[in-house]
C-alpha cells in the first residue's frame, strides 16, 4: 500500500474524516474504558500519563489512521500529524479537530494547592 504522504489525494476533508474517526475511536466504550484505567493508575503524574497514557491514546489513533494508508507506527502518527498541521493553518475545521484530538494525549494541568497557612 502506498504512504499517503506519497498520495495526492489528502484533502481536507479526508483529514476531517479521518479526525472525526479518531474522535470517535476515542469514544467507544472499551476505550473509554482503556483511558479512564490508564488516567487512574497516572493520577496527576505527569511522567505516569506519559507511560501509561500516551501509549493507550497512540495505539487507538493508530488503528484509525492505518485504515487510510499510514504506516500503523510511530512514524505513520508523524506522517499524520504533520499532514494535519499544514491543513491546520488554513482551515478553522480542521483546527478545532486537531485541538480536541490534543486532549486525548496532553493532560488537563490541574495547579497544586497553595501551601496551607498553619499559624492562626
Amino acid at each position: 500500500m502506498a504512504a499517503v504522504s506519497e498520495d495526492k489525494e489528502f484533502t481536507v476533508e479526508k483529514a476531517k474524516v479521518i479526525l472525526e474517526e479518531i474522535l470517535a475511536a476515542f469514544n467507544l466504550p472499551d476505550n473509554i474504558n482503556r483511558l479512564d484505567e490508564a488516567r487512574d493508575n497516572a493520577g496527576n503524574d505527569m511522567l505516569k500519563h506519559m507511560q501509561l497514557v500516551f501509549p493507550v491514546a497512540t495505539q487507538i489513533e493508530i488503528e484509525v489512521i492505518q485504515n487510510y494508508g499510514f504506516p500503523p507506527n510511530g512514524e505513520g502518527l508523524i506522517q499524520f500529524a504533520q499532514m494535519v498541521r499544514t491543513l491546520e493553518r488554513n482551515h478553522q475545521e480542521i483546527e478545532r479537530l486537531n485541538a480536541e484530538l490534543r486532549t486525548y494525549f496532553i493532560p488537563p494541568m490541574v495547579p497544586p494547592s497553595p501551601p496551607q497557612n498553619s499559624s492562626g
